[in-house]
């Protein structure tokens, strides 16, 4: 079980907390306020306990920037999201911010045109970074890929069914990586391995991120369309070895998502409540 905290920008009432890094004891968090639409553009931040003080992380002259993930060593800070129509760029750009310095980057095999994209969904203490580009007009579907942020090479993944279109939403330090293709399923790579993962008795199952110990969060959809998060152990087990929990968050009337998880087991995400409105939240397992 775990205790629930609403965590929401006010500048907004589309929230959602991406990312959860615990550092000496203190949980830090990176999130996104907005819809990406014109009239609600993304704007991206960065808070701390008690979550009630928000610093904005924009990206001037750009129609919106997400952020993603976060990676904090004793090194440096690594925030990571992407760019909706950057100055005189067309299209989503991977964004990152390594130690204070940000900088754009795009998958090559992305193409060229306004309908391109690069997007970073999750980081890797090790500097790894977890993402997707969408092809160009010859397929228009999303790709997955690792993108090393030290050298700056894109490595291409190729789950099952993923030439349908699929995304790496995480990587973690031993570098196993979660994600989901458009059939419907999770997937976590280990070694070149695919393990699927589908919530039992789920129309469709999203893994959206790991810790360290390879446990898996996300969002499943049962047979009335509802979203429910789920934390996922054992992913390399066959699917009658591995372990599922539920997660609800108590006000999410229409829904849950959980979006990330640490080291500690603390998880965060968004609900919708019984009103349409989508606000954050972190949670941490309750002492037994």
């Amino acid at each position: 079980p775990f205790t629930y905290k609403t965590v929401d920008d006010p500048i907004s009432n589309i929230n959602k907390v991406t990312a959860i890094v615990t550092i000496d004891g203190v949980s830090e968090v990176v999130g996104t306020v907005g819809n990406g639409k014109a009239s609600n553009p993304y704007q991206g931040y960065i808070s701390n306990p008690p979550y009630t003080s928000f610093t904005p992380i924009t990206y001037q002259g750009s129609v919106g920037i997400a952020i993603t993930s976060l990676s904090v060593t004793l090194s440096r800070t690594i925030f990571a999201g992407f760019v909706v129509t950057p100055p005189q760029l067309q299209g989503s750009w991977g964004y990152l911010n390594v130690g204070g310095l940000p900088y754009l980057t795009k998958d090559r095999k992305g193409g060229k045109g306004p309908s391109i994209a690069t997007e970073i969904l999750g980081l890797s203490d090790t500097e790894m970074a977890a993402g997707f580009y969408k092809a160009d007009a010859g397929s228009g579907v999303n790709m997955p890929f690792l993108l090393d942020i030290t050298t700056g090479k894109y490595k291409a993944l190729k789950p099952p069914n993923g030439n349908k279109g699929a995304e790496a939403t995480g990587v973690n330090d031993v570098g196993n990586v979660t994600g989901w293709v458009s059939s419907g399923t999770g997937f976590f790579e280990h070694a070149a391995h695919y393990y699927s993962l589908s919530y039992p008795g789920a129309n469709s199952t999203e893994a959206l991120s790991l810790n360290v110990y390879d446990r898996v969060v996300g969002y499943y959809e049962d047979t009335k369309g509802m979203m429910h998060g789920f934390l996922l152990t054992s992913p390399m087990e066959s699917p009658s070895g591995q372990v599922w929990q539920r997660i609800d968050e108590p006000n999410g009337a229409e829904g849950t998502v959980v979006t990330g998880i640490n080291a500690n087991d603390d998880i965060c995400g968004y609900y919708i409540d019984s009103s349409g409105i989508q606000h954050g939240f972190v949670a941490v397992p309750k002492s037994s």
